[in-house]
């Protein structure tokens, strides 16, 4: 009878890779840790919002801004345009910017009224609105654009502009249509 006598190995076992089971506070922490991790990449994926060049004061050209800046809403656009809100409103109106601008040259002044409207399709539906009747369709001014006897509309994304000739007394220079053009193109750059 042989026995087989087994010798010692000089290679050291491996150690068990068995997993012990977890406790639910360890899976609750890995469950913290990965939730953070999701929400510190979601927050640093989101861009910031551009910063808006009509509240910083626009630096144009040839046009200088000739009175402060009137930022309205939906609560107090009837403050502004009392019998005309309601066209606003259903297209998802959201601000009005209202201020005026002097020709450098000429010292003409004009009002420039820029509308919030959310969405491009709530900017276009008001400048089908105004330009019904009438007029003439520019190009190259913004997604859209149209002009008639002293005033300019257009539309560049979600934002619907008019510009006219300051009717204040003040308002010694009426301005060209020209120029009324030439505020129009500089403003469409900011947006």
């Amino acid at each position: 009878m042989t026995v087989a006598v087994r010798k010692k190995s000089s290679i050291p076992s491996l150690p068990s890779f068995r997993r012990k089971p977890e406790s639910s506070a360890s899976v609750f922490r890995w469950t913290s840790v990965y939730a953070g991790v999701a929400f510190l990449t979601l927050l640093l994926s989101c861009s910031l919002p551009r910063p808006n060049p009509l509240l910083e004061g626009p630096k144009l050209k040839s046009f200088e801004q000739a009175g402060p800046l009137t930022v309205y809403n939906r609560a107090n656009l009837f403050d502004y345009m009392n019998g005309e809100a309601e066209a606003y409103l259903p297209f998802g109106f959201r601000l009005l910017y209202v201020t005026a601008f002097t020709h450098e040259k000429t010292e003409s002044r004009m009002v420039l009224e820029v509308y919030d409207m959310s969405a491009a399709e709530g900017a276009g539906s008001i400048l089908k609105k105004y330009s019904r009747e009438g007029g003439s369709s520019l190009p190259k001014i913004g997604d859209a654009a149209w002009a008639d006897k002293g005033i300019v509309l257009f539309r560049e994304r979600n934002y619907f502009v008019r510009i006219f000739p300051d009717p204040s007394p003040e308002n010694e220079v009426r301005p060209t249509m020209q120029e009324m053009l030439d505020l129009a193109r500089e403003m469409v750059l900011l947006f």
